[in-house]
């Protein structure tokens, strides 16, 4: 018996389970309600079911060769909702149209020495565009505020086979949310959609790429168009069988839509089982030729399909249906929310404390900072080369926190310039807009100070009284000038001004009236180096 043969074997007997049910509670399931919780139950059953099947799926070897998606056939629930969608639909209502709103975990793997990890900016930009992809099914995807990103850090997880992945899922899946395990070699795939969760590759993921939106769509029920062709090849100058894996094959006209490819009359005939690009019909280039002989070319515009991703955009108006049912049933818990949380101001500009204005910073461990934007959670932050944003020599992005400390990727000895991107859990589409740029100068001070042997610095009274001045001794050996700044706790400047010493001591007076009661930084520093002395304010 071969595997597709085990296979099929396996889910007849879970359908025909399923329909047996399905019949003896119909009469008393069934209810004209808005809420319908007989159905809710029997689809929870069903879900238990899909897990089985999906499951036996991955035992029983999903192709490794499906490079673009590891996802092959239809889920028990799907297969219930097929045969059952008018009274699914008539539990349902009319009017059917309210926003979904579905909550998200991030799962990032890296390798067991934390390296490999996707950026968050990349993997928050995936959900940007899933959420694109889905504007027109009204379901709207949003990270789980207080827990929207974890970090995991195997190697077996990281790059897995499906026994890897199935024990990434199994060990990490959170209940009552859509988790996303982002990883650097899903099986061979670029994605998949296993166990109540979707596996996407690093490499994959990103604005303009739909791996996220497709894998979605198969959490929420939606087979491939192509669906029983899955690692079958075949000549497409031929006619196509009538059954392909013991799936009925659509034609061309439509005619048994309902009864075979992926069961939507909306979607048209597709055979097409690896990527391939579109014509300016949005048609695929190959040619097939139904069971009848009868030639077409697929649609390219479904996502659903393996066009590339300049070519599919959207989804069908039964495939919403059947996705939107499924949120109702099989995923009602995801439906925690009825309203969208708070934005952030698409005009919001990040004000940036410090460094600013040409502040020089140690180049390989410094930390910027900047003012709190209304409704914001995410910052990302970007340090450019140039003033004209590019190239982008460093990027991070952090959660609930206002500073960032900068340990690598920094050239020495340069003017470098930086800017921060603000968002929210909810807002994850938010434009740049133009932001505040920040310019600092990166110096290694750690090497030979030629200022700390040319001049000696004291400083005193320290610590000082708010409102006295301090008195910065400074005896040189030459005659110079430097820049003195003081800075707090935070990194704000609060003070600076150019000295002209000349040899010998030099005594200047630091004012301390605008200074709050704090530890504060003093600067001196010119070509020569920097001399850096610690200076507390009392009340």
């Amino acid at each position: 018996m071969t595997i597709n043969d085990e296979m099929n074997k396996i889910l007849s007997s879970i359908v025909s389970l399923q329909k047996s049910l399905a019949n003896s509670r119909r009469k008393s399931d069934i209810c004209i309600t808005n809420q319908p919780p007989a159905l809710s139950m029997r689809l929870k059953f069903y879900s238990l079911l899909a897990m089985i099947a999906l499951n036996a799926v991955a035992a029983f070897g999903q192709q490794p060769d499906l490079e673009w998606c590891g996802t092959k056939g239809i889920t028990p629930w799907f297969d219930y909702y097929r045969q059952n969608r008018e009274a699914i639909a008539a539990e349902r209502g009319g009017g059917d149209t309210a926003w979904l709103y579905v909550p998200v975990t991030m799962q990032i793997t890296g390798t067991d020495a934390g390296t490999g990890h996707i950026q968050l900016e990349q993997a928050i930009l995936s959900l940007c565009q899933m959420n694109e992809d889905f504007a027109s099914t009204r379901i709207r995807f949003y990270l789980q505020p207080g827990d929207p990103v974890r970090y995991l850090n195997n190697s077996n997880w990281h790059t897995h086979q499906w026994d890897g992945g199935a024990d990434l899922i199994e060990s990490n899946r959170i209940d009552n949310r859509l988790n996303a395990f982002i990883v650097a070699d899903p099986a061979g795939n670029c994605g998949y959609a296993w166990m109540d969760a979707i596996v996407l590759g690093k490499n994959c993921s990103g604005p303009t790429n739909r791996t996220w939106a497709h894998e979605a769509g198969h959490h929420l029920s939606l087979p491939h168009p192509f669906v029983g062709w899955e690692g079958f090849s075949w000549d497409y100058s031929q006619p196509a069988p009538f059954e392909i894996d013991n799936h009925e094959v659509e034609n061309a006209d439509s005619s048994n839509s309902y009864q075979a490819g992926d069961y939507f009359r909306d979607t048209r005939a597709d055979y097409l089982n690896f990527r391939w690009s579109c014509n300016a019909n949005a048609e695929s280039i190959t040619l097939q030729h139904d069971p009848n002989d009868v030639p077409f070319r697929s649609d390219a515009t479904l996502i659903m399909g393996y066009s590339s991703d300049d070519c599919g955009a959207i989804f069908t108006k039964e495939q919403v249906v059947a996705m939107r049912s499924n949120l109702h049933d099989e995923h009602a818990a995801y439906l925690q929310v009825s309203d969208a949380g708070a934005e952030v101001d698409d005009d919001a500009v990040v004000e940036l404390t410090a460094p600013i204005d040409s502040q020089t910073v140690q180049y390989n461990d410094f930390t910027l900072h900047w003012n709190p934007v209304p409704n914001a959670s995410f910052y990302t932050v970007d340090i450019y080369l140039l003033k004209n944003l590019a190239p982008r020599l460093y990027t991070q992005t952090v959660y609930h926190t206002t500073s960032l400390n900068v340990t690598k990727g920094i050239p020495n000895n340069r003017t470098l310039y930086w800017r921060v991107h603000a968002y929210n859990e909810w807002d994850l589409c938010q434009p740049i807009g133009t932001q505040e740029l920040g310019i600092f100068k990166t110096k290694n001070f750690s090497a030979t100070n030629d200022l700390e042997s040319a001049v000696l610095a004291e400083l005193s009274p320290n610590p000082v009284a708010a409102g006295l001045p301090a008195k910065l001794l400074l005896t040189s050996d030459e005659n110079m000038e430097a820049a003195l700044t003081i800075t707090d706790a935070a990194g704000r400047q609060c003070q600076r001004q150019t000295v002209k010493l000349s040899f010998g001591e030099n005594l200047l007076e630091i004012p301390t009236d605008g200074l709050q009661a704090g530890l504060y930084i003093l600067s001196l520093q010119n070509e020569k180096g920097t001399i850096l002395k610690r200076l507390a304010v009392t009340q």
